[in-house]
């Protein structure tokens, strides 16, 4: 710790965007710079709900992490290029609050009065970014709504403890067909250095979802080798997204304030979903309004009648409808079936 300089910021009013790209459902992240804003690496890595938000992360992976960006900073500027990679293009907007939709906001939190109010938090910047897309009547792309993908939709789960090294890897999976293994350390894909898994979820956050092929630096046994993963077109899919804070804007948007659960009842319907909660407010109340209550069993959402997650629900909403069309839904309540709709947002 003594060779870093240690900033936390704790919102993201002012903050650019530019510099800081992140996934901004964190509810912790790190970020390892050069004083001339050259980024090194990042980390904190999340998929899962409070219940279980730390499994991957820990106090060995973030020394891991540091240690990784010490050898870089050592090493600059004569790796200035290979880092290059890891800022990432512009964004459409610099600062939170040039977005349309956040345009109440200013750059400076109000301490006066009204703190909660005036402060920006992280995930209300992908929440903007997908209305902005919405209320403009244009399909959200799935970089944006299945951002920062977790190693796992490629077929490999990585140590927290460590820098980037391969915990497991799913048979058949495109890790497998990479010949990857069981302790390999991934020291570079898609030629950008790893200190951290965040980092390679930032490669994988960059990467195509057609066609797409990630060239890997992998250290072996002492060894250091190429590898290739070959992902196939639509590999970002593989996300559940349902855990972030986000999704409950998405909600609201594709199903009108439900939020959707297994229906472990025993009694199978086609979709296999309950409502396993309705909102009862603004936005969120639009399903309630229709008729929806907590409980019901879904038959037949937005013409899909087949086993799905809420993930793919929500997504194929998303894709197949615009702001204010009407969402057809059939349940089950009790011995009886309902024909309700409420509208897209």
């Amino acid at each position: 710790m003594d060779e870093f300089v240690c900033l936390r910021m704790i919102q993201m009013n002012g903050v650019d965007l530019a510099q800081f790209q992140f996934d901004y459902d964190m509810s912790f992240a790190v970020f390892f710079m050069n004083a001339d804003g050259t980024i090194y690496g990042r980390y904190g890595t999340r998929d899962a709900r409070p219940d279980d938000a730390d499994k991957d992360i820990s106090l060995l992976g973030l020394r891991a992490g540091m240690q990784a960006a010490l050898a870089l900073h050592h090493g600059y500027p004569a790796n200035a290029q290979i880092l290059e990679p890891k800022l990432g293009s512009p964004p459409k907007y610099l600062t939170a609050e040039q977005y349309p939709e956040m345009q109440s906001y200013t750059p400076k939190i109000n301490y006066q009065s009204d703190v909660a109010k005036s402060c920006i938090h992280c995930h209300q910047i992908h929440n903007a970014e997908r209305q902005g897309l919405r209320d403009s009547n244009q399909l959200i792309p799935d970089k944006i709504l299945y951002p920062y993908p977790m190693p796992h939709v490629v077929g490999l789960s990585l140590d927290s403890t460590k820098r980037a090294t391969v915990k497991q890897v799913i048979p058949g999976s495109a890790a497998a067909a990479a010949k990857l293994k069981v302790g390999d350390e991934i020291r570079f894909a898609n030629g950008q250095p790893l200190v951290s898994v965040a980092d390679f979820q930032w490669v994988l956050h960059q990467t195509p979802d057609e066609g797409a092929s990630i060239p890997l630096k992998v250290l072996r046994a002492g060894k250091e080798g190429a590898l290739t993963l070959s992902l196939s077109n639509g590999w970002r899919k593989a996300s559940d997204f349902t855990w972030r804070v986000s999704t409950w804007d998405l909600r609201r948007m594709a199903l009108g304030g439900m939020s959707l659960e297994l229906d472990e009842s025993g009694q199978s319907t086609p979709l296999n979903l309950k409502v396993k909660g309705v909102g009862k407010y603004g936005g969120h109340a639009v399903a309630r309004k229709a008729g929806v209550q907590a409980g019901d069993r879904l038959l037949s959402l937005a013409g899909v009648s087949e086993t799905s997650s809420e993930a793919e629900l929500i997504a194929h909403i998303l894709n197949t409808s615009k702001k204010g069309d009407s969402i057809p839904i059939t349940v089950r309540r009790g011995s009886r079936t309902l024909d309700l709709k409420f509208v897209a947002q």
